[in-house]
């Protein structure tokens, strides 16, 4: 008869070391994404729900103050020059705006190949 290897539970200490692990991850990751110059404005990608329209999207981007530069890679994201610090409100529906500082490829140029999507 075979007998699998008893598993162990981890100590206090591997589990300590494991969660430094992690948070040192997570600071190193983010300390690697690039920064915006103050004074700087860069462009948001604006993210809405994957079912709300592109004609949707934009009228909600412009209704809360972004001018809208472009679509972005799919239907449901705007690309927008930032608003104004005073009227910047999160428009409506919209899951999250981003700076595309360092994500333009990410988010900002429509697909041109169809293998890309």
């Amino acid at each position: 008869m075979i007998h699998a290897p008893a598993s162990r539970a981890l100590s206090g200490r591997e589990r300590a070391g494991l969660c430094l692990m992690s948070l040192a991850s997570i600071l190193v990751a983010l300390v690697a994404l690039p920064g915006v110059s103050p004074g700087q404005q860069q462009p948001v990608a604006i993210v809405f729900p994957p079912w709300v329209s592109a004609h949707d999207a934009v009228t909600r981007s412009l209704s809360a103050g972004y001018p809208v530069l472009r679509s972005g890679r799919s239907s449901f994201v705007v690309i927008a020059a930032p608003a104004e610090a005073a009227s910047a409100v999160r428009p409506q529906g919209a899951i999250m705006v981003l700076a595309l500082a360092g994500l333009a490829g990410c988010l900002d140029a429509a697909a041109t190949d169809p293998a890309a999507s």
